[in-house]
C-alpha cells in the first residue's frame, strides 16, 4: 500500500493493522521494568484476580507497533494530542489484539503549509472482538502537494 498523506484521509474511512499476539513472557518483561504491579509480573498472585493483565503503557507499546505497520511511518511528523484514553477491559497473555484507526477529522495548518492537522479514533480489539483499549490521537502530517 502506498503511503497516506494528508490529501489521502477520508473523514468517517478506517484502516486496521494486526493481530499481535501477547506473549506472557513479553509482558512479563515488560511489567518487571516499567509497571511491576503483582497482577502483571506475580503469576500466582494474578491467578487469584483473573490472571496475568497487560500493562496500559504496554498497551500503549503494542498500539504503536501496530501503527508502524500502516502506510503512515513516513508522512506522520508528530503526535499532538491524546484525548479520551479508556481502558475497557483488561488484555492477557496469548490475546490476539488487532487495531481499527478511523479517521475522525482533518484540517490544513494555518502555520505550516507543508501539514495537516489529523485526528482518529485508535481501537484496540482482542480476538473476540471485545474492545480493549481506545483513544482520540491528533497528528501533525505531511501533504503530497503543499502547493495545492
Amino acid at each position: 500500500m502506498d503511503d497516506i498523506y494528508f490529501e489521502d484521509v477520508d473523514v468517517g474511512a478506517t484502516l486496521g493493522a494486526g493481530p499481535y499476539i501477547i506473549s506472557e513472557q513479553e509482558l512479563v518483561a515488560f511489567a518487571e521494568r516499567w509497571d511491576p504491579l503483582p497482577a502483571h509480573v506475580d503469576k500466582a498472585y494474578a491467578l487469584e484476580h483473573g490472571g496475568l493483565t497487560a500493562p496500559a503503557l504496554y498497551l500503549f507499546a503494542i498500539k504503536m507497533q501496530l501503527v508502524h505497520t500502516l502506510p503512515l511511518r513516513r508522512t506522520v511528523i508528530a503526535a499532538i494530542g491524546y484525548d479520551e484514553v479508556r481502558f475497557h477491559r483488561p488484555a492477557h497473555p496469548g490475546d490476539a489484539l488487532s487495531l481499527e484507526l478511523q479517521w475522525t477529522g482533518k484540517r490544513r495548518s494555518r502555520s505550516k503549509p507543508d501539514r495537516g492537522i489529523v485526528s482518529g479514533r485508535y481501537s484496540l480489539r482482542n480476538q473476540a472482538g471485545e474492545l480493549v483499549m481506545s483513544h482520540l490521537d491528533t497528528v501533525l502530517m505531511r501533504l503530497r502537494d503543499p502547493a495545492s
